[in-house]
Protein backbone atom coordinates (compact mmCIF):
# COMPACT_ATOMS: atom_id res chain seq x y z
CA UNK A 1 0.00 0.00 0.00
CA UNK A 2 1.09 3.54 -0.59
CA UNK A 3 2.25 5.51 2.44
CA UNK A 4 -0.52 8.06 1.99
CA UNK A 5 -3.16 5.34 1.89
CA UNK A 6 -1.85 3.69 5.05
CA UNK A 7 -1.74 7.04 6.82
CA UNK A 8 -5.34 7.77 5.85
CA UNK A 9 -6.48 4.40 7.20
CA UNK A 10 -4.67 5.00 10.48
CA UNK A 11 -6.20 8.47 10.78
CA UNK A 12 -9.68 7.09 10.07
CA UNK A 13 -9.20 4.33 12.61
CA UNK A 14 -8.01 6.72 15.31
CA UNK A 15 -11.02 8.98 14.63
CA UNK A 16 -13.37 5.93 14.78
CA UNK A 17 -14.50 6.44 11.20
CA UNK A 18 -13.56 2.81 10.59
CA UNK A 19 -13.77 0.13 13.27
CA UNK A 20 -11.57 -2.70 12.00
CA UNK A 21 -8.06 -2.76 10.57
CA UNK A 22 -6.19 -5.81 9.29
CA UNK A 23 -2.48 -5.13 9.55
CA UNK A 24 0.94 -6.32 10.65
CA UNK A 25 2.19 -5.77 14.20
CA UNK A 26 4.00 -2.63 13.00
CA UNK A 27 0.63 -0.89 12.79
CA UNK A 28 -0.35 -1.75 16.34
CA UNK A 29 2.91 -0.53 17.84
CA UNK A 30 2.04 3.06 17.01
CA UNK A 31 -1.55 2.97 18.22
CA UNK A 32 -2.72 4.54 21.49
CA UNK A 33 -6.51 4.45 21.23
CA UNK A 34 -8.55 3.99 24.38
CA UNK A 35 -11.62 2.21 23.03
CA UNK A 36 -10.20 -0.75 21.07
CA UNK A 37 -12.64 -3.56 21.81
CA UNK A 38 -11.04 -6.52 20.05
CA UNK A 39 -7.52 -7.66 19.19
CA UNK A 40 -7.22 -10.77 17.06
CA UNK A 41 -3.94 -12.56 16.43
CA UNK A 42 -4.32 -14.46 13.19
CA UNK A 43 -0.93 -16.10 13.70
CA UNK A 44 1.50 -16.71 16.52
CA UNK A 45 3.35 -13.80 18.21
CA UNK A 46 7.14 -14.07 18.26
CA UNK A 47 7.55 -13.72 22.03
CA UNK A 48 5.54 -13.48 25.23
CA UNK A 49 6.75 -9.88 25.54
CA UNK A 50 5.42 -9.01 22.10
CA UNK A 51 2.09 -10.65 22.79
CA UNK A 52 1.54 -8.88 26.11
CA UNK A 53 2.43 -5.53 24.55
CA UNK A 54 0.09 -6.11 21.62
CA UNK A 55 -2.94 -7.17 23.67
CA UNK A 56 -2.21 -4.25 25.98
CA UNK A 57 -3.67 -2.00 23.27
CA UNK A 58 -7.16 -3.30 24.10
CA UNK A 59 -9.54 -1.80 26.64
CA UNK A 60 -7.45 1.13 27.81
CA UNK A 61 -10.67 2.86 28.78
CA UNK A 62 -11.27 0.12 31.36
CA UNK A 63 -14.24 -1.38 29.55
CA UNK A 64 -14.52 -5.04 28.59
CA UNK A 65 -12.46 -6.01 25.54
CA UNK A 66 -11.68 -9.35 23.92
CA UNK A 67 -8.39 -10.81 22.75
CA UNK A 68 -8.41 -13.87 20.52
CA UNK A 69 -5.46 -15.87 19.23
CA UNK A 70 -5.62 -18.47 16.48
CA UNK A 71 -3.19 -21.34 16.09
CA UNK A 72 -2.54 -23.64 13.15
CA UNK A 73 0.33 -25.82 11.95
CA UNK A 74 1.37 -23.26 9.33
CA UNK A 75 2.20 -20.75 12.09
CA UNK A 76 5.02 -22.96 13.27
CA UNK A 77 6.32 -23.49 9.75
CA UNK A 78 6.51 -19.72 9.13
CA UNK A 79 8.32 -19.04 12.41
CA UNK A 80 10.76 -21.89 11.80
CA UNK A 81 11.41 -20.67 8.25
CA UNK A 82 12.45 -17.26 9.56
CA UNK A 83 14.72 -18.75 12.22
CA UNK A 84 16.33 -21.35 9.94
CA UNK A 85 16.77 -18.84 7.13
CA UNK A 86 18.81 -16.50 9.31
CA UNK A 87 21.61 -19.00 9.96
CA UNK A 88 24.25 -19.11 7.20
CA UNK A 89 26.39 -22.13 6.42
CA UNK A 90 29.89 -22.22 7.86
CA UNK A 91 31.41 -21.91 4.40
CA UNK A 92 29.33 -18.83 3.56
CA UNK A 93 30.33 -17.20 6.84
CA UNK A 94 34.02 -17.97 6.36
CA UNK A 95 33.99 -16.68 2.78
CA UNK A 96 32.25 -13.49 3.94
CA UNK A 97 34.92 -12.87 6.59
CA UNK A 98 37.66 -13.41 4.03
CA UNK A 99 35.94 -10.83 1.83
CA UNK A 100 35.54 -8.31 4.68
CA UNK A 101 39.14 -8.76 5.79
CA UNK A 102 40.65 -8.70 2.32
CA UNK A 103 44.36 -8.19 1.70
CA UNK A 104 43.70 -4.50 1.10
CA UNK A 105 41.65 -3.99 4.28
CA UNK A 106 44.00 -5.85 6.66
CA UNK A 107 46.79 -3.47 5.66
CA UNK A 108 44.84 -0.57 7.15
CA UNK A 109 45.79 0.91 10.51
CA UNK A 110 43.43 1.69 13.40
CA UNK A 111 41.52 4.83 12.51
CA UNK A 112 41.54 4.11 8.76
CA UNK A 113 38.23 3.49 6.99
CA UNK A 114 36.94 1.17 4.28
CA UNK A 115 33.68 0.80 2.38
CA UNK A 116 31.61 -2.20 1.37
CA UNK A 117 28.18 -3.01 -0.02
CA UNK A 118 25.93 -5.11 2.21
CA UNK A 119 23.59 -5.67 -0.72
CA UNK A 120 26.37 -7.20 -2.84
CA UNK A 121 27.68 -9.28 0.07
CA UNK A 122 24.24 -10.68 0.90
CA UNK A 123 23.86 -11.80 -2.69
CA UNK A 124 27.37 -13.20 -3.07
CA UNK A 125 27.48 -15.07 0.25
CA UNK A 126 23.81 -16.17 0.36
CA UNK A 127 22.76 -14.32 3.50
CA UNK A 128 19.76 -12.29 4.51
CA UNK A 129 20.37 -8.60 5.17
CA UNK A 130 19.44 -8.87 8.86
CA UNK A 131 21.91 -11.76 9.30
CA UNK A 132 24.63 -9.69 7.67
CA UNK A 133 23.79 -6.82 10.03
CA UNK A 134 24.07 -9.16 13.02
CA UNK A 135 27.52 -10.32 11.90
CA UNK A 136 28.82 -6.78 11.44
CA UNK A 137 27.38 -5.80 14.83
CA UNK A 138 29.26 -8.69 16.44
CA UNK A 139 32.52 -7.66 14.75
CA UNK A 140 32.03 -4.25 16.34
CA UNK A 141 30.45 -4.94 19.72
CA UNK A 142 31.88 -8.34 20.66
CA UNK A 143 35.24 -8.45 18.88
CA UNK A 144 35.95 -4.69 18.76
CA UNK A 145 37.52 -4.96 15.30
CA UNK A 146 35.57 -2.39 13.25
CA UNK A 147 32.95 0.30 13.87
CA UNK A 148 30.13 1.38 11.59
CA UNK A 149 30.19 5.04 10.63
CA UNK A 150 27.98 7.12 8.34
CA UNK A 151 27.32 5.24 5.07
CA UNK A 152 27.80 6.83 1.67
CA UNK A 153 25.96 6.76 -1.64
CA UNK A 154 28.06 5.44 -4.51
CA UNK A 155 25.87 6.82 -7.29
CA UNK A 156 25.11 10.51 -7.86
CA UNK A 157 23.10 11.52 -10.92
CA UNK A 158 21.27 14.73 -11.66
CA UNK A 159 19.17 16.45 -14.27
CA UNK A 160 20.32 20.03 -14.88
CA UNK A 161 17.71 22.77 -14.97
CA UNK A 162 17.99 26.12 -16.74
CA UNK A 163 19.80 27.68 -13.77
CA UNK A 164 22.51 25.00 -13.42
CA UNK A 165 25.25 26.64 -15.47
CA UNK A 166 24.24 30.12 -14.30
CA UNK A 167 24.86 28.99 -10.72
CA UNK A 168 28.16 27.18 -11.22
CA UNK A 169 30.07 29.01 -14.00
CA UNK A 170 30.51 32.34 -12.16
CA UNK A 171 31.66 30.55 -9.00
CA UNK A 172 35.32 30.42 -8.08
CA UNK A 173 34.74 27.67 -5.54
CA UNK A 174 36.91 24.63 -6.38
CA UNK A 175 33.95 22.32 -5.70
CA UNK A 176 31.85 24.11 -8.34
CA UNK A 177 34.68 23.90 -10.87
CA UNK A 178 35.15 20.19 -10.10
CA UNK A 179 31.47 19.39 -10.62
CA UNK A 180 31.38 21.31 -13.91
CA UNK A 181 34.48 19.48 -15.12
CA UNK A 182 33.77 15.92 -13.95
CA UNK A 183 29.99 15.55 -14.25
CA UNK A 184 29.46 13.64 -17.49
CA UNK A 185 26.15 13.87 -19.32
CA UNK A 186 24.47 10.89 -20.92
CA UNK A 187 21.11 11.25 -22.67
CA UNK A 188 19.33 13.15 -19.92
CA UNK A 189 21.27 12.84 -16.68
CA UNK A 190 24.72 13.92 -15.57
CA UNK A 191 26.67 11.34 -13.56
CA UNK A 192 29.59 12.04 -11.25
CA UNK A 193 31.86 9.72 -9.25
CA UNK A 194 32.47 11.76 -6.12
CA UNK A 195 35.06 9.41 -4.63
CA UNK A 196 37.13 9.55 -7.81
CA UNK A 197 36.78 13.34 -8.02
CA UNK A 198 37.84 13.69 -4.40
CA UNK A 199 40.95 11.58 -4.97
CA UNK A 200 41.82 13.40 -8.21
CA UNK A 201 41.34 16.96 -6.93
CA UNK A 202 42.10 16.57 -3.22
CA UNK A 203 38.73 18.11 -2.37
CA UNK A 204 36.71 16.69 0.50
CA UNK A 205 33.94 14.40 -0.65
CA UNK A 206 31.55 15.82 1.95
CA UNK A 207 32.00 19.33 0.48
CA UNK A 208 31.13 18.05 -3.00
CA UNK A 209 28.04 16.30 -1.61
CA UNK A 210 26.94 19.46 0.20
CA UNK A 211 27.20 21.54 -2.97
CA UNK A 212 25.14 19.03 -4.95
CA UNK A 213 22.50 19.07 -2.20
CA UNK A 214 22.45 22.88 -2.22
CA UNK A 215 21.99 22.89 -6.00
CA UNK A 216 19.13 20.42 -5.59
CA UNK A 217 17.49 22.42 -2.80
CA UNK A 218 17.60 25.63 -4.87
CA UNK A 219 16.23 23.98 -8.01
CA UNK A 220 19.40 24.15 -10.11
CA UNK A 221 19.45 20.35 -10.43
CA UNK A 222 17.18 17.40 -9.70
CA UNK A 223 19.44 15.04 -7.78
CA UNK A 224 19.10 11.25 -7.62
CA UNK A 225 21.31 9.18 -5.32
CA UNK A 226 21.64 5.42 -4.95
CA UNK A 227 23.94 2.50 -4.30
CA UNK A 228 24.40 2.77 -0.54
CA UNK A 229 27.85 1.69 0.62
CA UNK A 230 28.43 0.96 4.29
CA UNK A 231 31.52 2.53 5.80
CA UNK A 232 33.61 1.16 8.68
CA UNK A 233 36.48 2.40 10.81
CA UNK A 234 39.26 -0.01 11.78
CA UNK A 235 39.55 -0.26 15.57
CA UNK A 236 42.30 -2.86 16.08
CA UNK A 237 44.60 -5.28 14.30
CA UNK A 238 42.43 -7.28 11.92
CA UNK A 239 42.56 -11.07 11.38
CA UNK A 240 44.89 -11.95 8.53
CA UNK A 241 45.90 -15.61 8.68
CA UNK A 242 43.69 -18.55 7.78
CA UNK A 243 43.86 -19.70 11.39
CA UNK A 244 42.57 -16.33 12.63
CA UNK A 245 39.72 -16.34 10.09
CA UNK A 246 38.81 -19.93 10.98
CA UNK A 247 38.76 -19.10 14.69
CA UNK A 248 36.58 -16.03 14.15
CA UNK A 249 34.26 -18.07 11.91
CA UNK A 250 33.77 -20.68 14.62
CA UNK A 251 33.00 -18.09 17.29
CA UNK A 252 30.51 -16.22 15.12
CA UNK A 253 28.84 -19.42 13.94
CA UNK A 254 28.38 -20.56 17.54
CA UNK A 255 26.68 -17.26 18.35
CA UNK A 256 24.42 -17.47 15.30
CA UNK A 257 23.49 -21.07 16.08
CA UNK A 258 22.51 -19.98 19.59
CA UNK A 259 20.34 -17.24 18.11
CA UNK A 260 18.57 -19.80 15.93
CA UNK A 261 17.88 -22.05 18.93
CA UNK A 262 16.71 -19.09 21.00
CA UNK A 263 14.33 -17.95 18.25
CA UNK A 264 12.79 -21.43 18.08
CA UNK A 265 12.64 -21.66 21.88
CA UNK A 266 10.83 -18.31 22.15
CA UNK A 267 8.09 -19.60 19.88
CA UNK A 268 7.72 -22.70 22.04
CA UNK A 269 7.59 -20.48 25.11
CA UNK A 270 4.59 -18.63 23.65
CA UNK A 271 2.92 -21.95 22.85
CA UNK A 272 3.62 -23.10 26.41
CA UNK A 273 1.72 -20.13 27.84
CA UNK A 274 -1.23 -20.73 25.56
CA UNK A 275 -1.45 -24.47 26.16
CA UNK A 276 -0.42 -24.60 29.82
CA UNK A 277 -2.65 -25.95 32.60
CA UNK A 278 -2.88 -22.57 34.29
CA UNK A 279 -4.75 -19.29 34.03
CA UNK A 280 -3.31 -17.56 31.00
CA UNK A 281 -3.22 -14.11 32.60
CA UNK A 282 -1.50 -15.48 35.70
CA UNK A 283 1.15 -17.25 33.57
CA UNK A 284 1.95 -14.01 31.77
CA UNK A 285 2.07 -12.02 35.01
CA UNK A 286 4.46 -14.54 36.55
CA UNK A 287 6.66 -14.38 33.44
CA UNK A 288 7.28 -10.72 34.31
CA UNK A 289 7.74 -11.45 38.02
CA UNK A 290 4.31 -10.12 38.97
CA UNK A 291 1.03 -11.38 40.45
CA UNK A 292 -2.55 -10.88 39.41
CA UNK A 293 -4.39 -7.97 41.07
CA UNK A 294 -5.39 -8.68 44.69
CA UNK A 295 -3.17 -11.81 44.62
CA UNK A 296 -5.80 -13.78 42.74
CA UNK A 297 -4.92 -17.22 41.39
CA UNK A 298 -7.09 -16.86 38.32
CA UNK A 299 -8.37 -14.02 36.15
CA UNK A 300 -11.72 -15.75 35.67
CA UNK A 301 -12.14 -14.95 31.99
CA UNK A 302 -9.36 -16.59 29.93
CA UNK A 303 -10.00 -19.84 28.07
CA UNK A 304 -8.48 -21.96 30.83
CA UNK A 305 -10.49 -20.25 33.55
CA UNK A 306 -13.74 -20.55 31.58
CA UNK A 307 -13.30 -24.20 30.52
CA UNK A 308 -10.96 -25.65 33.12
CA UNK A 309 -9.02 -27.29 30.28
CA UNK A 310 -5.80 -26.26 28.53
CA UNK A 311 -5.92 -25.34 24.87
CA UNK A 312 -5.13 -28.32 22.64
CA UNK A 313 -2.66 -27.75 19.83
CA UNK A 314 -3.45 -28.98 16.33
CA UNK A 315 -1.62 -32.24 15.48
CA UNK A 316 2.03 -31.94 14.45
CA UNK A 317 2.46 -31.54 10.71
CA UNK A 318 5.87 -33.23 10.55
CA UNK A 319 5.92 -36.47 8.57
CA UNK A 320 8.48 -39.24 8.42
CA UNK A 321 11.53 -38.57 6.27
CA UNK A 322 10.91 -39.01 2.55
CA UNK A 323 14.30 -40.13 1.19
CA UNK A 324 13.02 -39.95 -2.37
CA UNK A 325 12.33 -36.25 -1.73
CA UNK A 326 15.98 -35.78 -0.73
CA UNK A 327 17.07 -37.34 -4.02
CA UNK A 328 14.70 -35.17 -6.05
CA UNK A 329 16.30 -32.04 -4.57
CA UNK A 330 19.78 -33.40 -5.33
CA UNK A 331 18.70 -34.14 -8.90
CA UNK A 332 17.40 -30.58 -9.33
CA UNK A 333 20.77 -28.89 -8.69
CA UNK A 334 24.49 -29.65 -8.79
CA UNK A 335 25.10 -27.71 -5.54
CA UNK A 336 27.04 -29.92 -3.12
CA UNK A 337 29.07 -27.37 -1.18
CA UNK A 338 26.32 -26.30 1.22
CA UNK A 339 23.93 -28.85 2.78
CA UNK A 340 22.03 -26.10 4.58
CA UNK A 341 21.29 -24.48 1.22
CA UNK A 342 19.81 -27.77 -0.03
CA UNK A 343 17.76 -28.13 3.15
CA UNK A 344 16.41 -24.60 2.65
CA UNK A 345 15.29 -25.51 -0.87
CA UNK A 346 13.53 -28.64 0.36
CA UNK A 347 11.91 -26.81 3.28
CA UNK A 348 10.92 -23.79 1.21
CA UNK A 349 13.18 -21.06 2.61
CA UNK A 350 14.24 -18.38 0.15
CA UNK A 351 17.73 -16.95 0.05
CA UNK A 352 19.73 -14.93 -2.50
CA UNK A 353 21.36 -18.06 -3.92
CA UNK A 354 18.03 -19.89 -4.16
CA UNK A 355 16.69 -16.97 -6.20
CA UNK A 356 19.76 -16.73 -8.46
CA UNK A 357 19.50 -20.43 -9.34
CA UNK A 358 15.71 -20.08 -9.74
CA UNK A 359 15.16 -23.06 -7.48
CA UNK A 360 12.23 -21.27 -5.86
CA UNK A 361 10.47 -21.81 -9.22
CA UNK A 362 11.28 -25.52 -9.22
CA UNK A 363 8.75 -28.08 -7.96
CA UNK A 364 11.27 -29.34 -5.37
CA UNK A 365 11.12 -25.98 -3.56
CA UNK A 366 9.06 -26.44 -0.37
CA UNK A 367 8.47 -30.09 -1.33
CA UNK A 368 9.53 -31.23 2.17
CA UNK A 369 7.97 -28.44 4.24
CA UNK A 370 5.94 -31.00 6.21
CA UNK A 371 9.08 -32.76 7.49
CA UNK A 372 11.53 -31.96 10.26
CA UNK A 373 14.15 -29.45 9.13
CA UNK A 374 16.89 -30.93 11.33
CA UNK A 375 16.34 -34.39 9.88
CA UNK A 376 16.39 -33.04 6.32
CA UNK A 377 19.61 -31.14 7.03
CA UNK A 378 21.36 -34.29 8.32
CA UNK A 379 20.45 -36.15 5.13
CA UNK A 380 21.91 -33.41 2.96
CA UNK A 381 25.04 -33.32 5.12
CA UNK A 382 25.50 -37.02 4.38
CA UNK A 383 24.95 -36.43 0.66
CA UNK A 384 27.54 -33.61 0.67
CA UNK A 385 30.04 -35.52 2.78
CA UNK A 386 29.78 -33.10 5.71
CA UNK A 387 29.94 -34.37 9.28
CA UNK A 388 27.00 -33.25 11.42
CA UNK A 389 27.55 -31.87 14.88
Amino acid sequence: MKVEEKQQIQDDFMASRIRTVVATIAFGMGIDKSDIRNIIHWDLPNTVEEYSQQVGRAGRDGKKSQCMLYLCANDFYIKESFARGDLPSRQSLRDLLKHIFSDEVVQLSPGDTFKTSHYAQASEFDMRQNTLGTIYAALELRFNLIRAITPEYSSYKFEATSTYFARLKPSNAPEAKAILKHAKKAVKYYAIDLSSVSQTTGLRRIDLVQLLQQLNDTGAIRLTVGGVEQKYKVLAKLPQTNAEIESLTDKLLTDLEKREIQALDRVQQVVGFITGSKCFARAIAEHFGMDLPDNKNQCGHCTFCLTGNPVQLPPSSHKALDKSGIQRVLDATDVRDDPRFLARVAFGIKSPRVGKLKLDKNKVFMSMADQDFGTILKEFEKACGVKSK
